[in-house]
């Protein structure tokens, strides 16, 4: 079931194909990374090349590791290497409107990696924003703070943000799921508020109660 909803999710919300071709000259990209994994596995490696320059890049589960610089193959192809091996085992294809302020997530695959690509410039997602990625089945409704509701269907995501929030310390949260045709609620909480800090959340089932729950990572912005 876990590796189905991350399918459904890469589906909805970007595709990572794969590539084994030589390098060539190739323009630069700024990127952060991080990963969800609820089976929390070993921390994964790779190796970015910057021009002549290797860096080993560890996939992070609870915080957000970068930024990284690593140049593009083709001006278009993000690659991740073994050591000892010169062929790319891993590739995701970069836009140019997303080549800096980028946030690469990656989720376990099988014997490899999907990677959801995130674009995150301040101005987009400010300090006590919570960016919500639904790695459910079911489509959700969240109302954030004061904030109207915000529904979110299966694989897809969307930016909770109440601009009253810097007036209190805590905020209620209410999270619904639709079932058929009825909104039930699972979650009702209050979140602590920090402008000093935006909030990637994803919300899954847990493997072995299948309750709803929410895998965060936070990165400071001031």
């Amino acid at each position: 079931m876990i590796r189905t909803l991350f399918t459904l999710l890469i589906i909805g919300l970007s595709t990572a194909p794969l590539f084994s071709q030589p390098l060539s000259n190739a323009s630069k990209i700024s990127f952060s990374v991080t990963r969800f994994d609820p089976g929390d596995a070993p921390i994964p490696k790779f190796i970015i090349k910057n021009g002549a320059k290797e860096t080993e890049l560890r996939l992070p589960l609870t915080y957000i590791a970068g930024p990284f610089t690593a140049t593009l193959r083709e001006d278009k192809h993000l690659d991740f290497f073994k050591p000892g091996i010169e062929e790319p085992v891993l590739s995701t294809v970069i836009p140019p409107e997303m080549r800096d302020n980028l946030l690469l997530v990656f989720f376990p695959r099988e014997e490899t990696f999907e990677i959801l690509k995130i674009h995150i410039p301040r101005a987009k997602i400010e300090g006590g924003d919570h960016y919500v990625i639904n790695a459910t089945t079911s489509e959700v409704a969240i109302k954030f703070g004061s904030a109207a509701p915000v529904h979110i269907l299966p694989s897809k995501a969307a930016l909770l943000h109440d601009p009253k929030a810097a007036k209190a310390l805590t905020l209620p949260v209410e999270i619904r799921r639709k079932e058929g045709e009825e909104w039930k609620p699972v979650i009702i909480e209050n979140w602590g508020y920090d402008d000093r800090f935006r909030n990637f959340l994803f919300l899954y089932k847990t493997p072995r109660d299948r309750n709803m729950a929410f895998h965060a990572v936070r990165q400071r912005v001031k």
